[in-house]
């Protein structure tokens, strides 16, 4: 059995690993947020003040907004972000310390968020798959309506306590990850899909073919006079 990490809450709120997480939380962004802006000019106080917000598990209210993010394809997205200070360089701090931990547990295929593992190292692998194996000529893409706002909360819970022994670090962790609630409104949306999905396409009345398909014959070469 691995061994669980404890002590993870001094690790997070030491002063060194706070003032990396804030670098790395506005790496690219301080000319178009004006929120990072304003906390850089108290950025001491600010660190100082969540600094002690972890070591006590004494934070303000979560500070949700709604941002919709269209992608390449048109898929829309809705994502519940939080403010700059404390929260977003709350979890870049989380993540400097544990981000080990938690990337070890991954398979190595794992590509997606994970520095140096994007999307070309997703495509270089699938292609050396495809060369090695040869006979494997179908893949299988999926999509989760609402993945990760329908996880459930004692589960993502259950998932940290097999890796960390420290409940300090446990409560952390459902104060920065697990307090925005989807409420009724998602579960509205999930059966909406499905009753839709139900309506579409009732598989139940396709029955599989006992026929097997042949390709058909070659067509016969018209014979030409010169």
């Amino acid at each position: 059995m691995t061994k669980r990490r404890g002590f993870l809450i001094e690790q997070i709120a030491d002063m060194d690993n706070l003032r990396e997480a804030d670098r790395d939380a506005q790496d690219g962004k301080v000319k178009k947020n004006r929120f990072i802006r304003r906390h850089n000019e108290r950025a001491k106080d600010d660190l100082e003040a969540l600094r002690k917000m972890i070591l006590t598990l004494d934070f303000p209210d979560p500070d949700f907004s709604i941002m919709s993010v269209v992608s390449d394809a048109g898929k829309r997205r809705d994502i519940a972000k939080q403010s700059y200070f404390p929260w977003r360089i709350l979890h870049h701090a989380i993540m400097r310390v544990i981000g080990v931990d938690i990337y070890k547990s991954l398979i190595f295929d794992t590509s997606a968020c994970i520095k140096g593992k994007g999307l070309h190292f997703g495509v270089k692998r699938m292609k050396m798959f495809l060369r090695r194996y040869p006979e494997y000529k179908w893949l299988v893409k999926t999509d989760f309506k609402k993945f990760y706002q329908s996880i459930p909360h004692e589960v993502v819970i259950n998932a940290f306590r097999r890796k960390f022994k420290d409940e300090k670090f446990i409560k952390l962790i459902e104060i920065a990850l697990l307090s925005y609630d989807s409420g009724k409104e998602l579960i509205d949306i999930l059966e909406n899909e499905e009753l839709r999905k139900e309506s579409c396409t009732d598989w139940s009345v396709h029955k599989p073919t006992n026929r097997k398909f042949r390709s058909k014959p070659n067509r016969p070469q018209v014979q030409r006079t010169v």
